[in-house]
Formats: structure tokens, C-alpha cells, sequence
């Protein structure tokens, strides 16, 4: 009979195998949509492990499910591997040199995020193997975490009804578990189309009411006039971003022109989320009738917020407790002191502001332990943190379907920002690459311990009917609306 510890033996020795897909993606750096090398990188490692691999589901060409064995509980572990717009970047540079020919960078992590999930359903998968036990075990390649909504769209499909739990990661700056909420969010695209007049000014003449078109431009002021007004009536806690990315023209008789502004908000829910973005519709359409103007509304897949369940979170907490956190050697502390010095001036004040955020009175001791140090390798206590923590992910709406777990591990020196070039750059180091196999252990266990213990996973199956009854989750999904046509 293999333990625990002979499966954490067993994925050391296959280390180096993962470590090469992780390097091999962070180079292909593959847009939304367009992770076509990247999920198939990691699905040929799974079918070499017997994993039976489905692309194209959900009517995505870069989204597969990889299953291995029959039976209950099914684990699903579920893998990111798209890279970010405008982050190209050499490796280990301290400064800003985008690589010739390239446009994205891994500024997410996801190239560790997709193959240490991998890593961890094979483990899952070799000890159930190995102890001749029933279960299933699925990875689920998720494309376009970055605003696509990949989970959402595999979720909404049904790809998660099956599944007893599902386990993930974010490499971070950071060691822990996301016992933490999220920000629901959707963002619209408005488009304002305009027409020239009928007659031209001599052909008008006298006549009051001839038809002088419908200017875009004098939409789109009407419509952040109305916009302005809706946000005084929003909670406090809405964070609002927009963009105006066509101004129009107002000589209508050259060019007929289109305003066009992108809409962003994120709040606690999805519900406040629905109702606001509604109301903003009705701006955008009052403003197009009383121009005249043509009305396009682009919604983007949102995201909703997390549904956590505690008990596996605590479940997750212990497998982090056995596996520790990254071993630094002196090498690692030099690189780590290297990259620091890549960073913005005062950019512990960020990181000290939300571990208050999220910690409050268990904050300072922890940062008296991290702080000045170019690296954190400290496992911050569990802790059931109920604010929301800025930012969204689309992993939340998957925990409406199934209980729902994350860990952080650092991968990346103290005080770095995610979406930033600096992420980029330490892409490829070994610290990455060892937080990537800390982050594999710790979901691996997590699910072998659910496999192993009957007890533990009806206490999460439990917790989860319990705190879903009476809930209602509706998902924030794409589409396009079209006005005064």
C-alpha cells in the first residue's frame, strides 16, 4: 500500500517533467482562446498517464477535460494556461526589455497555475492507482481566465455536475489558503451609431423640423451624464472602470460616425452586479433615443462571487502544514534580493495594506515576521476571512456547482503585482518552479484525502448543501443586445 508520503516521493521524481511543460508554456505565452500549444503541452503529458483526454468542450477549442478511473468520488483539479496582452518580457532582467517578436507574458502565473493542477491529478491518480481504490479524477484545462470566463462557459455547460470537489491554486507572493471572497464583475461595451442628416444645410432651409441626424457624440456625453448620476445611487463598494475607445465625428456628412465605451463594474455579488449593470443599459438606451442613434451592447462573461466552503479549506490547510513552504537556498535569496530591486519604491505598503484588509488583528505579527525581507516564506495562519478581496475569478462560479478550494503559494518575491512585467520576469526562476511543485503537493493530498476519508469529504458535501440551500446563482454570461434597430 503507497501512503501520502510515497506519492509526495513519487512526484519528486517526476519533478523535472513538469518543471519542462511549466517553462515550455511560460515561452509559448498564448492569448485568451488561443492556448492551442499550451493545453496541449499538458494534455499529452495526462494521455502518457492514462488520462482519456475530450477536447473542445464547451464549444471552446482550447478547453479538454483529461479523466482517469471509474467510480466515486470524482476530484476535479482545474488548470490555467493563458498568458496576458503586452507583458512580453525577458526572464530575470530587473528591467523592462519586452522579448523581439513577442507581445504576452505569463504576468499571472498561469504557466505554474495549469501544470501544477496537472501534477496533482496524476498524484490523486497514482495513489488510487497504487491502492487498487475506486474514484475518478479529472482535470479540467480552463482557457481564458483573464476576462474570457473559461470556467464560467465549461460551468454553465454542466462539465462540473459531477464533480464531488474541486481543488486549485494562484502562485502569488505569498503563502496560505484564499479562505476569501471575490468581487463579482461583468464589463459591457456600448457602441452609439450615428447618421448624417437627410438634406444637406442649403436643402434644409426654413424647415424646423427637417432631419438632422443623430450625432454619437452627443450620445455618448448624454449617456456619462446619466452614467455619473446612476453611480450616486450605487453602494459605496462598486468599483467602477471605463473607457472611451471611439469619440465619434460630429461633421456627420463625412463620416457617420460610432462613439464606443467600455463599462466596467465589480461589487459583492453577482445579484448587485445584475441590477446595476440593468440600470445602465437603460441609460445607454435613453441616451441613443434621444439622439436617434443605433444601440449595440456587448456584455463580456462576468464573473460571480465565491460561494466558500470552510471545511475544505481547513482540509487543504493541513496538507500545506505537512508540505511546508518553499526551501530558499542562498542562491535563492541572492535571486530574490536581485529581482527586489525591480520593484517600485515603497511596494511593501501595498502588500502590508491588504494583509490588514484580509488578517486585521492577526496582520501585525505576521508582518513582523516578513517585513524587509525580499522574499515570504512564511504560511500565514488559517483564518475564515469574509471581506471581499479586490479582484475576480471566474474559479468563484464553480464553487455555486461544487465546493470550491484555493491555496496561494509564493512563487514570486514579496510585494510583486500580479499583471505586472516584474511576475514576468521571475516567470522561469527556480523559486518559481519550486513553489509550482509546493502547490501540486498541497492539491494532490487535499484530493487524496478526500478519496481516503468518507468522513471528510461528507463533512464538505454537507457544508456545501447547507450554506447552497436557499441560494440562487445566476450566471453573468456574454451575449449582445442591439437597440433601435
Amino acid at each position: 500500500m503507497k501512503t501520502q508520503d510515497d506519492i509526495l516521493q513519487l512526484m519528486e521524481e517526476q519533478r523535472q517533467t513538469y518543471i519542462d511543460a511549466a517553462l515550455d508554456i511560460w515561452d509559448y505565452a498564448e492569448p485568451i482562446f488561443e492556448e492551442h500549444k499550451s493545453a496541449h503541452r499538458l494534455a499529452q503529458i495526462l494521455e502518457k498517464k492514462g488520462f482519456t483526454v475530450t477536447f473542445g468542450v464547451a464549444d471552446m477549442p482550447t478547453a479538454f477535460i483529461a479523466v482517469w478511473g471509474h467510480g466515486q468520488p470524482v476530484i476535479g483539479y482545474m488548470g490555467e494556461f493563458d498568458a496576458l496582452p503586452n507583458l512580453s518580457q525577458e526572464a530575470d532582467n530587473v528591467t523592462r526589455e519586452p522579448i523581439p517578436g513577442k507581445t504576452c507574458g505569463h504576468g499571472c502565473g498561469h504557466h505554474l497555475l495549469g501544470t501544477a493542477a496537472m501534477a496533482a491529478a496524476i498524484a490523486n491518480k497514482d495513489y488510487l492507482e497504487a491502492n487498487g481504490l475506486s474514484g475518478t479524477v479529472k482535470y479540467y484545462g480552463c482557457p481564458a481566465e483573464e476576462g474570457g470566463g473559461g470556467k464560467v462557459l465549461m460551468n454553465n455547460a454542466g462539465l462540473f455536475d459531477d464533480c464531488s470537489a474541486a481543488i486549485s491554486w494562484h502562485p502569488t507572493d505569498d503563502n496560505g489558503i484564499w479562505s476569501i471572497n471575490f468581487h463579482a464583475q461583468q464589463a459591457v461595451t456600448y457602441t452609439f451609431q450615428g447618421r448624417p442628416a437627410a438634406k444637406s444645410d442649403a436643402e434644409k432651409g426654413n424647415d424646423i423640423l427637417a432631419d438632422t441626424g443623430a450625432n454619437s457624440l452627443d450620445a455618448l456625453k448624454l449617456f456619462l451624464y446619466g452614467a455619473g448620476v446612476l453611480r450616486n445611487h450605487l453602494p459605496e463598494h462598486f468599483v467602477i472602470r471605463s473607457s472611451i475607445e471611439e469619440t465619434g465625428d460630429k461633421n456627420l456628412l463625412q463620416n457617420p460616425c460610432e462613439s464606443v465605451i467600455r463599462y466596467h463594474y465589480r461589487a459583492y455579488t453577482g445579484a448587485e452586479i445584475r441590477e446595476a449593470i440593468a440600470a445602465l443599459h437603460q441609460v445607454a438606451k435613453g441616451a441613443a433615443v434621444m439622439t436617434g442613434c443605433k444601440l449595440k451592447a456587448v456584455y463580456k462573461t462576468g464573473y460571480s462571487e465565491m460561494l466558500p466552503n470552510r471545511s475544505l479549506e481547513r482540509i487543504m490547510y493541513s496538507k500545506f502544514q505537512k508540505v511546508g513552504t518553499v526551501h530558499m537556498t542562498q542562491e535563492d535569496w541572492k535571486y530574490a534580493e536581485k529581482m527586489h530591486t525591480a520593484l517600485p519604491s515603497g511596494c511593501e505598503g501595498p502588500t502590508f495594506d491588504l494583509m490588514h484588509l484580509l488578517y486585521e488583528e492577526q496582520a501585525d505579527p505576521i508582518i513582523e515576521q516578513v517585513k524587509g525581507k525580499p522574499y515570504n516564506d512564511l504560511l500565514y495562519p488559517f483564518r475564515e476571512i469574509n471581506v471581499h478581496k479586490p479582484g475576480s475569478t471566474d474559479i468563484c462560479d464553480v464553487s455555486w456547482t461544487t465546493p470550491t478550494t484555493q491555496c496561494v503559494v509564493a512563487c514570486y518575491i514579496k510585494d510583486t503585482l500580479g499583471h505586472s512585467w516584474q511576475e514576468v520576469a521571475q516567470g522561469r526562476n527556480d523559486i518559481a518552479m519550486k513553489g509550482m511543485m509546493v502547490a501540486a503537493k498541497v492539491m494532490g493530498l487535499t484530493g487524496i484525502e478526500l478519496c481516503a476519508n468518507p468522513d471528510a469529504l461528507k463533512a464538505v458535501r454537507d457544508e456545501f448543501e447547507r450554506e447552497r440551500t436557499g441560494k440562487i446563482y445566476i450566471p453573468l454570461t456574454g451575449h449582445t443586445v442591439f437597440e433601435n434597430e
